[in-house]
């Protein structure tokens, strides 16, 4: 039977053990804002931050004001699902505060815009097994390429409407 001496570092090890526990407890408590919400694991007060930061994307309803009639006739076309700055970048640096402070960002000097989407990736959902939009499929962009060496699409696709 061994003594109470030769377990006492099995004791002070429990001790700080113990004393650990509860200083994480006690800094984890400090540490946590107010405003933390356990149920989601969010800071409550960081909705209201990001609100009221500088807006950068303005969605669809944003473009409405100035482009009721460019996005009346999109709504009747393939890329209707698609967002105004998908395409044209982010609202902030077209318009600022309602001020137009510079040209929609169109790059008409490549493919790289419509590629983006639909470029052949075997990561694209398919449905059906087919992809859930059109992409290129093996040796489509070399047919593309044997009709117009470096064409762009805006070619021949309207990117509004881009059924051939």
């Amino acid at each position: 039977m061994s003594s109470p001496s030769s377990r006492s570092h099995l004791y002070r090890l429990g001790a700080v053990l113990v004393i650990g526990i509860v200083g994480f407890l006690a800094l984890k408590e400090i540490a946590t804002p107010a405003s933390w919400n356990y149920e989601d694991w969010y800071r409550e007060d960081a909705k209201k931050e990001i609100a009221s930061g500088p807006l950068v994307y303005g969605g669809n309803e944003s473009c409405q004001t100035c482009h009721a009639e460019a996005l009346k006739e999109l709504t009747e076309f393939k890329h209707k699902t698609l967002s105004c700055e998908s395409c044209h970048g982010p609202l902030a640096d077209h318009v600022r505060n309602g001020e137009k402070t510079a040209a929609a960002k169109v790059d008409n000097g490549s493919n790289w815009q419509c590629l983006n989407c639909h470029a052949e990736l075997i990561t694209r959902k398919l449905v059906d097994n087919r992809p859930d939009f059109p992409q290129f499929k093996v040796g489509r962009v070399k047919e593309h390429e044997e009709v117009a060496k470096g064409a762009l699409c805006q070619t021949c696709h309207n990117p509004h409407d881009p059924t051939p």
